[in-house]
């Protein structure tokens, strides 16, 4: 794998996981500030909505790329930050369109007219690869030391189990068919006793199991009673499988808080919600809360035993709190959930996972006048290109060329070169290029040539390049249709600026009024201190007309800079909707671009697989 595939695969997993962290973090505290705003203290009801958090966090970075993207207007600078992120290499998740750009050079030279220029391309930046590379590090590192953590604990709670028990006599067995059928389960969970343990202990998912300790025979029968019911009730709810998901969430999203928050909040629930319960199921909340105690005290003289993968019922939450919690149940409140009210947190859910999953910051408008084809002399070289988009179609009829961007891949190098048309479709960097231009001079026709796993192979099956051409094909429709939007927009700004010459060299023409001037300008000298108000009305009824001729001019030039302002409306108008549709292509493109490149991944797979692709020689 070449040092840019890494620095790819390294940026694309840290931010990957630290985007959906943010998610689930921003799930979580729209969960809290619902439960808040209700008012909600209903045990069965936070238990609930905190496992749906558990599981809608798990399945976040599968969300965001299942669910279509929802713009949510941003800031320009996140914006401008963004695009900044997708220039320096990074993969951002939105397609990226790039209108096409007409590169004069002469025939010799068409290899090297890649989307990627050598200063774009191949130019390391060794401090950002550095910090991905240990920040990937840091991050695998840590993952393996919880992962390891919690195989360990499987392995001793597996031995553990193995090592216990069965318990078949029959003040066990009744207890549990009765605490089972009055539960709703359809089975009955097995009981089994084992010397290496203080405190009861509900272990397995598929097949659970309720370890006591040896000590169970001098209990009394309410004590047993009680103990029953907090156990069967974990059975219930599934609380094993709520804690090892809780552990492998912690596991792979170790670096955010809402993850250890979340593992701490959904074990004390759980036992809080085991607790009312055995209440619930007539336990005297004194001699409860005295059992409790005593496994606690128990558990404190033999820490070192618990080590093991299942929901202790002396091993969450501060005793204090609990303690409190069972002597102020008054048993007032439901002990399970019911289906309405599961269903109203399912309906209130669904909106906000969707929204936090797909909510992606809304991308800039582009000005139209920006998609301009681009002219290069010949002793110029081409403007570098976003690093975002690499793949390229570069048809070589004459010496200009029509240069298409399709997408990102850089893991993913490999040049379709087709002999006929002698053009190229390519993905990957100039020193590709360089090295498929030798390769035409020694291999006639058409042939794939690509990169996997730093070995180059060579594909001459027609039938696959064939198939690999059709992938990208409709692009080159796309890429087209925006080059033709591009001329129309074109000859519409050339319209405009016609318009405006126009505007500019508008001219009325302005009869001789100096007599009328030089009059009123002798009548003013004559007139005295005592002029008359007839005088003065005459005076003013002159000056009157010369104004009335001047607003006839200025009328005249109005209404033809008017006229010329609607026509510039129209255009304006009609450049509008070619760059709605220039913009519709684009996201098009975006899509196809997507699909194109996984398909073209699978095909150079499957072409390793089944022996079509050949090692360069």
């Amino acid at each position: 794998m070449t040092p840019i595939a890494i620095v790819e695969l390294s940026s694309s997993l840290v931010v990957s996981l630290a985007t959906a962290a943010v998610r689930a973090l921003a799930l979580g505290g729209a969960a809290g500030l619902g439960l808040a705003a209700f008012r909600v203290k209903t045990t069965s009801v936070r238990l609930f909505t905190w496992t749906a958090v558990l599981y809608a966090a798990l399945a976040m970075p599968l969300l965001e790329r299942m669910l279509p993207p929802l713009p949510v207007p941003t800031p320009a600078f996140l914006q401008y930050g963004g695009e900044r992120s997708a220039a320096d290499g990074v993969k951002v998740s939105r397609p990226i369109a790039v209108a096409p750009i007409n590169l004069n050079s002469t025939p010799g030279k068409q290899a090297t007219l890649t989307a990627m220029s050598p200063t774009a391309s191949t130019r390391l930046d060794l401090s950002p690869i550095r910090w991905n590379l240990v920040a990937a590090e840091i991050y695998l590192a840590t993952a393996f030391f919880f992962l390891a953590r919690l195989f360990v604990g499987l392995a001793f709670g597996r031995r553990l189990r193995r090592s216990s028990q069965m318990i078949r006599e029959t003040r066990i067995t009744v207890r549990f068919a009765s605490r089972s059928l009055a539960s709703g389960l359809p089975f009955i969970p097995q009981a089994a006793e084992s010397e290496f343990i203080s405190v009861p202990v509900t272990m397995g998912v598929l097949r659970p199991v309720v370890l006591l300790p040896t000590s169970w025979r001098h209990w009394d029968d309410a004590k047993l009673d009680a103990v029953i019911a907090h156990e069967v009730s974990h059975v219930a709810r599934r609380d094993t499988l709520t804690q090892r998901l809780s552990l492998l969430h912690c596991t792979i999203f170790w670096f955010s808080p809402l993850t250890w928050w979340l593992n701490r909040h959904l074990a004390d629930l759980v036992e809080q919600a085991s607790d009312e319960a055995a209440l619930a199921c007539g336990a005297d909340r004194k001699a409860y809360a005295k059992t409790l105690l005593g496994f606690f005290e128990a558990l404190q003289g033999a820490s070192t035993r618990v080590w093991w993968q299942g929901v202790s019922m002396a091993s969450a939450g501060r005793a204090e709190q609990r303690v409190e919690r069972i002597l102020a149940w008054k048993g007032a409140v439901a002990m399970s959930l019911k289906k309405s009210v599961a269903v109203v947190v399912v309906a209130l859910a669904v909106p906000v996972v969707y929204l936090t999953a797909s909510a992606h910051p809304a991308a800039r408008n582009v000005d139209p006048q920006s998609s301009k084809s681009v002219e290069v002399p010949q002793d110029q070289t081409a403007p570098p290109l976003p690093r975002a988009s690499h793949a390229a179609r570069v048809p070589k009829k004459s010496s200009n060329h029509s240069l298409y961007s399709y997408g990102n891949d850089e893991a993913q190098r490999f040049v379709i070169v087709s002999g006929k048309s002698d053009s190229l479709t390519m993905s990957g960097t100039q020193e590709d290029a360089e090295q498929v231009e030798e390769l035409r001079k020694k291999i006639q026709g058409d042939f794939i040539w690509f990169r996997r796993d730093g070995k180059s192979y060579i594909i001459r099956d027609q039938a696959t390049i064939d198939r690999a051409k059709a992938f990208w094909a409709p692009q080159e429709e796309l890429g087209k249709k925006q080059e033709e939007l591009g001329k129309q927009q074109e000859v519409l700004g050339k319209q405009q600026e016609e318009l405006g010459a126009k505007m500019e060299q508008i001219h009325v023409k302005v009869p001789d009024l100096t007599k009328e001037i030089e009059k009123l300008q002798a009548e003013l000298k004559q007139l005295n201190s005592s002029a008359t108000v007839e005088q003065i009305g005459q005076i003013q009824s002159e000056i009157g007309d010369l104004q009335s001729k001047i607003g006839d001019m200025q009328s005249q030039a109005g209404d033809q800079q008017s006229k010329l302002g609607d026509e510039m409306g129209v255009l304006g108008a009609k450049q509008g909707k070619l760059g709605e549709q220039q913009g519709e292509l684009g996201r098009q493109q975006g899509e196809l671009a997507q699909q194109a490149s996984r398909q073209m991944k699978q095909l150079l797979d499957e072409s390793i697989t089944k022996g079509t692709a050949q090692l360069e020689q």
